[in-house]
């Protein structure tokens, strides 16, 4: 796999120029770089724009720091660019994911794509875990799973990588179709359909129709991986040749059985003649974990190394990590926040054995992006937190102004505070150390400053 100057030139769905004052060498390119902070010397620079940035700021800073070329804008090139060797274009963005797409195309090995309203990186990365046991994998890194993370994704593949798991997200119609185009994927797994990104997407039918956009540029011979107890996603008709459902119980392709839960909330259950042990807490991780399984089998690795793969899977930060302090048991959740991740984290802390004079406490913020079905779901967190025994909540932001008035109807102990700083005083006032604290809320009300504070 090797790209020089003039093949990403000669890429016809760039429609791109030379501006240089020498013609391109015939070099492989060492890599790409959005950041010309970090570039590495002989590495292309991307010069990308945002609706706070713009990346031709920077062109001169990423050339002093080694950068080969860039791929700029046509509209910015003038006199201050005429001394510098560079791709003109007529987008940036579309730009880089053409290349992206193009470096793909050389990859010879398996690509599997997948997508959810929950519960994707931890899947991702139990994915990872279980190929690598006998697979030289490449995969997103933290949740780079949008226009600009998968290309860079892609951008990374190299001729010893035999598999790449590329997590997709979506906020919108159309973002999952582009990337399925980008990424050309072998295998798709489709962990659920729930109530994320309503704004956009109107519904949980509008969300099961984004999701689906994974298949669009699927190979057609290739397999589509899915949970069957998904109502939406169990009774699909699939484009893709080979089909594969997984869940709990007797009746689906691939099953978890014999579930058992530990003090702590971790899962084991029984998988084609194995028990496996999980180190995360949460029945919905045996989901995840089941998706990750039949990944594993349609690679043909044996039970023993989907076993090994998942039983040593590191926790994956700020997503349900449970920790025992001596200012109680905390769990931390606090990396987004939607209808469905916050059932499951409930269920979790409902599961994990507190001591008989303990509490569960849950701290929530809002759930973001729930358009017209943002007032009904912040109102059914009460009815959930009754169902799994939280004995108060400690609530912050607009929308769970509705959770507070719903909480003081139906009898549970809520508190709703204007201020993060506010609830942070009172909640250090009010934990024991026997008590378990769910911390839990979308990413831009930045839950992580009560987890800081809830440290010892």
């Amino acid at each position: 796999m090797k790209l020089n100057l003039n093949d990403i030139l000669a890429i016809p769905e760039l429609d791109a120029e030379w501006r240089g004052e020498s013609p391109p060498d015939r070099e492989p390119v060492s890599g790409w770089s959005t950041d010309s902070r970090r570039i590495n010397a002989g590495q292309v620079f991307v010069a990308l724009t945002g609706d706070k940035f713009d990346g031709h700021d920077f062109v001169k800073t990423a050339f002093e720091n080694g950068a080969r070329a860039a791929v700029v804008s046509r509209d910015w090139c003038g006199s201050e660019a005429a001394h510098y060797p560079l791709i003109a274009v007529k987008d940036t963005l579309t730009a880089y994911q053409e290349i992206a797409r193009h470096w793909r195309n050389r990859f010879n090995g398996t690509l599997v794509a997948l997508t959810g309203s929950s519960g994707k990186t931890t899947t991702k990365e139990m994915i990872y875990s279980v190929l690598s046991q006998k697979y030289n994998v490449l995969r997103n890194i933290k949740s780079y799973n949008n226009h600009v993370g998968v290309p860079a994704t892609l951008l990374e593949l190299r001729d010893e990588h035999e598999i790449a798991v590329i997590e997709m997200g979506t906020s919108n119609f159309g973002e999952i179709e582009r990337l399925s185009y980008l990424a050309r994927p072998d295998i798709c797994v489709l962990l659920n359909i729930g109530f994320a990104h309503l704004e956009n997407l109107k519904s949980p039918e509008g969300v099961k129709q984004a999701k689906l956009e994974i298949c669009s540029h699927a190979n057609p011979d290739g397999s589509v991986i899915f949970n069957a107890d998904d109502p939406r996603l169990s009774g699909e008709v699939y484009s893709l040749k080979m089909q594969a459902g997984f869940g709990v119980g007797a009746g689906k392709d691939y099953a978890a059985q014999h579930l058992k839960c530990d003090r702590k909330g971790r899962y084991s259950f029984r998988f084609m003649g194995a028990q496996i042990h999980l180190p995360l807490p949460g029945r919905h991780n045996v989901y995840n974990a089941l998706a990750a399984a039949v990944t594993g089998v349609r690679f043909t690795l044996p039970v023993s190394d989907i076993k090994a793969g998942l039983e040593t899977l590191p926790q994956v930060q700020d997503r349900m990590q449970v920790n025992w302090t001596n200012r109680g048991i905390i769990m931390n959740d606090v990396y987004n926040s939607n209808p469905g991740s916050c059932l499951a984290a409930m269920r979790t802390a409902a599961d994990i054995k507190i001591p008989k004079t303990g509490r569960r406490l849950a701290v929530l913020a809002d759930m973001l992006e729930l358009g017209s079905y943002s007032k009904s779901e912040h109102e059914a967190l009460t009815v959930r937190a009754i169902e799994n025994a939280f004995d108060e909540l400690f609530l912050y932001g607009e929308e769970t102004k509705h959770t507070h008035r719903a909480a003081k109807s139906a009898g549970i102990v809520s508190r709703h505070f204007a201020s993060r700083d506010d609830l942070i005083n009172a909640l250090l006032k009010a934990i024991r150390r026997e008590d378990l604290i769910l911390v839990k809320g979308s990413r831009s009300l930045h839950m992580e400053h009560v987890i800081e504070a809830l440290k010892p």
